[in-house]
């Protein structure tokens, strides 16, 4: 069952938030959105992680610091996800890698997580089958 988290926010303010959780088209990466649930009513509230260009490990992700500068401390007060040392440099703004916790996000989000886990299996299970294919043809 999904669960509300606290944001405490930059402005002073605490929101009740859930995540979302999909996938990028492009590179099939993680994405983590929040939705607010103020009045019963879910409205999206903002994006946890962030698209850039390429592809990073399954349940990784680069956290948006830029638009929302307490999304690492609403990481770790949560038990979300670690920050693994690395960054990445976007135009003026440099963004933290996170590594999330599967066990966490399937505990806040089992629909989402459900839907990103059988992708990435079924992805991974397709990269075998093509390495193998282009194996035999060697």
């Amino acid at each position: 069952m999904e669960q509300n988290l606290e944001l405490k926010t930059q402005w002073g303010t605490t929101e009740q938030v859930r995540l979302e959780i999909n996938q990028y088209m492009n590179n099939a990466c993680i994405y983590i959105g929040l939705v607010s649930y103020e009045d019963s009513c879910p409205e999206p509230y903002g994006d946890l992680t962030v698209n850039l260009d390429g592809k990073v490990p399954d349940y990784c992700g680069y956290v948006d610091t830029n638009n929302m500068p307490e999304l690492e401390k609403f990481i770790e007060e949560n038990r979300i996800g670690t920050f693994t040392g690395l960054v990445k440099q976007s135009g003026y703004c440099t963004y933290p890698l996170y590594l999330f916790d599967a066990a966490r996000l399937r505990e806040l989000c089992p629909d989402g997580m459900a839907i990103y886990e059988r992708n990435i299996s079924k992805s991974s299970t397709e990269v075998k089958h093509e390495h193998k294919k282009s194996e035999r043809t060697r």
